[in-house]
């Protein structure tokens, strides 16, 4: 394509998107006339950036949705006669599919929440293929970039990453900053016995201390797993010398 036709294609659409805006002006005359000339520009700026936002927005949530429709494609050697569901032959060629529309939206969308959203599926792909150098990378880049829940779901993969990988430090900066913040992705509970897990046999003393008050815990759950590690870190720790009696005058 042409320099020219490509700038045609540009100014078209240009043209369309600022057709909203005039509409916007033509319904509220009566704003124009009060404020003049440099606050309608203000206007006009404002309403075309919020249709624009908007857009792109839109644009973001079809292309992430037409990547999930793929993930939820099923695997139909034989395809049957008036079934209208997404299917590919074999999982091979469906995550080729899915990998392939979720690089499509990582790139076209760089640095939005949609984008993280795809560094972190494909992290899944990655770390489901043994690629788990190509996982880190991407969890490392939907935890930068997504919102709250996402860069928590790609923090917590990344710490499973690290201490699976010897790098124990690294895992723990992560679990003890979600003992301190937790969210809606992980609870307090939840990272401190994680955290404990993690650092009881260097740290056996730290660990109990951490897993006590939850060995109590009014949730069954939490009380089973804190009460089964506690244990756990009770048998294989060396107890504590006793403390000698003053010596005899």
């Amino acid at each position: 394509m042409d320099k020219v036709t490509r700038h045609d294609l540009k100014t078209d659409r240009f043209v369309e998107e600022v057709g909203h805006t005039v509409e916007y002006v033509s319904s509220h005359k009566d704003l124009v006339a009060r404020y003049g000339g440099i606050a309608v520009v203000v206007v006009l700026l404002l309403a075309g950036g919020w249709y624009w936002r908007g857009k792109q927005a839109e644009t973001r949530a079809l292309d992430l949705g037409a990547a999930m429709k793929i993930r939820d494609a099923v695997i139909a050697p034989m395809a049957n006669p008036g079934d209208t569901r997404l299917a590919f032959p074999t999982l091979a060629e469906k995550n080729n599919a899915f990998r392939k529309s979720l690089v499509d939206v990582s790139t076209r969308h760089s640095g939005s929440n949609e984008a993280a959203v795809a560094h972190y599926l494909l992290a899944v792909l990655d770390s489901d293929e043994s690629k788990m150098a190509d996982a880190e990378k991407n969890f490392q880049k939907a935890a930068a970039t997504g919102d709250a829940e996402y860069s928590a779901l790609a923090k917590w993969s990344l710490q499973q990453i690290y201490a699976s990988s010897g790098r124990e430090k690294q895992a723990e900066e992560i679990l003890r900053a979600f003992v301190a913040s937790p969210n809606a992705m992980v609870s307090s509970e939840q990272a401190t016995i994680a955290l404990a897990n993690l650092i009881w046999r260097n740290q056996p003393q730290e660990a109990m201390k951490m897993l006590e008050p939850l060995s109590k815990s009014p949730r069954q759950a939490v009380a089973r797993y804190a009460s089964s590690l506690l244990g756990e870190v009770m048998a294989n720790s060396p107890t504590p010398a006793a403390a000698k009696p003053p010596a005899k005058k």
